[in-house]
C-alpha cells in the first residue's frame, strides 16, 4: 500500500510523539511505500528519503525551537500541509491517510482524504487530548473539543496509543466512534557498553536517569525539589527544552550541583549507554500518553519510579516492575527513590521483569497491529464505495 502520514513533528523535531511516528513509519516501510508530511526546520531538507520513508517538510512561521512547537507554528502547519499534500496526492494514489495527533495533523489529513476520496485513520497520541500543564490543552476549550469530535467522526477508524488515551478521548471529548488501542513499539537497541567513567557520570552512589523534554509537563521542578532530601544518590537528566535555565537555577539554589546533572541532548547511542550505566529510571511527569522512554528503560533493565497517571499504566505494574507515586507528591516521590536506591533485591527483581516484558512491545509486533488497522480501514472503505 501507499500510505500518507501526517505529523507536525518528526525527528529531529519534537519529542516522543515524533520519534514514535518515525519508528512506526520505518517499520511499515519494509512492506509499504510510506510518505510523511511534517514541519521543516533550518538545516533540514525539504524532501528526503530517510530510513526508507519519504519525508516531506513544509515551512511554517513560528517554529524557532527543535524540541517544542509554538501555537503559531501549529496553526501554520495546517494550510501548509494541505497544500503540500495536495501536490503529493495528485501524483501518488494513497490507499490510506493517517494523522498522528488529532490537532493539528488531523485537519490536513481530513481535508485531503475528502478531496482525494481516500480513507482516513486518526491516531490519538495523548497530548492532543490532555495536557494538564498547558492552559491551551484541548480538553480545556469547547471549540477544541468540538474539533476533536468532528475530526474523529469523519475518520474511517481511530486508534489510541494507550487505554488512558482512549479513555480521555471518550470522557473529555465525547468521541463515540470505536477506538482501537495500538501501543507504541520499541526498536531493540544494540550499543556498546560504556562505563560511568567513560561517560563522565558519577561513579559513587546510586545513579538515577530521567529522559524527556525540559517542559512543564515532565515534572522536573518537582523532581529537583524532591532531590533536596536525597544525599546518597545521583540524578542525570537527558533532554533539552525551554526550562533548562530555570532548572539550572534550581540546581544552584538547592545545592544539587554535585548530585544532579543536566546532560542536554544526547545522540541515540550515548543515550542508550547512559541508560545501561544507570541503576534506575525516574519520571515525575504530570501525564504521559504512553511514554516510550519507559520501554527504553525497561530494555536497559532498569527499575522504574513513575507517577501514577498516564498510558504507561498499561505495561507498568506496581511492585512488579515499577513503583508509583501520586503526581506532584514530592515527599512520596523522594521516599520511592530512596526505597529503590536502598533495596538491591527489589531492583534486581524489577530489572529482570522489565527485560522480559519489554519484548512484548518490540516494534515488529506493535507495527503489525497498527498495520492491520490501516488495512482494515482501506478494505472497509473500498467495500462501501
Amino acid at each position: 500500500m501507499n500510505i500518507l502520514i501526517f505529523n507536525f513533528e518528526y525527528p529531529p523535531l519534537g519529542g516522543g510523539g515524533g520519534v514514535a511516528t518515525k519508528q512506526l513509519a520505518e517499520a511499515l516501510a519494509d512492506r509499504h511505500e510510506i510518505h510523511v508530511i511534517t514541519t521543516w526546520y533550518s538545516g533540514l531538507a525539504l524532501d528526503e528519503l530517510v530510513g526508507g520513508v519519504h519525508v516531506h517538510r513544509v515551512r511554517v512561521i513560528g517554529r524557532d525551537s527543535l524540541p517544542t512547537a509554538s501555537i503559531v507554528s501549529l496553526m501554520a502547519f495546517v494550510p501548509a500541509a494541505i497544500l503540500r499534500g495536495w501536490h503529493l496526492c495528485r501524483r501518488t494514489r494513497f490507499a490510506v491517510v493517517n494523522a498522528q495527533f488529532v490537532v493539528p495533523s488531523g485537519l490536513p489529513a481530513l481535508v485531503l482524504s475528502w478531496l482525494f476520496d481516500t480513507p482516513f485513520v486518526l491516531s490519538f497520541i495523548g497530548g492532543d487530548l490532555f495536557d494538564p500543564s498547558k492552559g491551551v490543552s484541548p480538553h480545556r476549550h469547547w471549540w477544541l473539543r468540538l474539533i476533536v469530535r468532528l475530526v474523529a467522526s469523519r475518520a474511517e477508524a481511530c486508534t489510541a496509543i494507550s487505554e488512558d488515551t482512549k479513555r480521555r478521548a471518550r470522557e473529555l471529548h465525547g468521541v463515540i466512534k470505536p477506538i482501537t488501542v495500538t501501543h507504541l513499539g520499541l526498536m531493540p537497541a544494540r550499543v556498546a557498553v560504556a562505563s560511568r567513567a567513560d561517560l563522565e557520570l558519577p561513579e559513587r552512589g546510586s545513579l538515577f536517569v530521567s529522559v524527556g523534554r525540559l517542559i512543564p509537563r515532565k515534572g522536573y521542578e518537582a523532581l529537583l525539589t524532591a532531590w533536596r532530601g536525597i544525599t546518597e544518590a545521583n540524578l542525570v537528566i537527558i533532554g533539552t527544552g525551554p526550562l533548562r535555565e530555570k532548572l539550572e537555577g534550581m540546581i544552584e539554589k538547592f545545592n544539587l550541583a554535585g548530585r544532579v546533572q543536566l546532560l542536554g541532548y544526547l545522540k541515540e547511542e550515548k543515550k542508550q549507554q547512559v541508560l545501561r550505566a544507570a541503576d534506575a529510571f525516574v519520571s515525575a511527569s504530570e501525564h504521559e500518553g504512553f511514554g516510550i522512554v519507559f520501554l527504553e528503560a525497561m530494555e536497559a533493565g532498569l527499575p522504574i519510579v513513575a507517577t501514577d497517571r498516564g498510558g504507561h499504566r498499561d505495561f507498568l505494574i506496581e511492585g512488579e516492575n515499577a513503583v508509583f507515586v501520586p503526581v506532584g507528591d514530592e515527599k512520596r516521590l523522594r521516599a520511592a527513590i530512596l526505597r529503590v536506591s536502598h533495596e538491591g533485591r527489589l531492583r534486581e527483581q524489577m530489572a529482570g521483569n522489565n527485560r522480559k516484558k519489554v519484548k512484548l512491545f518490540y516494534l515488529d509486533k506493535t507495527a503489525r497491529r497498527f498495520e492491520e488497522v490501516l488495512k482494515g480501514a482501506a478494505r472497509t472503505y473500498e467495500n462501501r464505495h
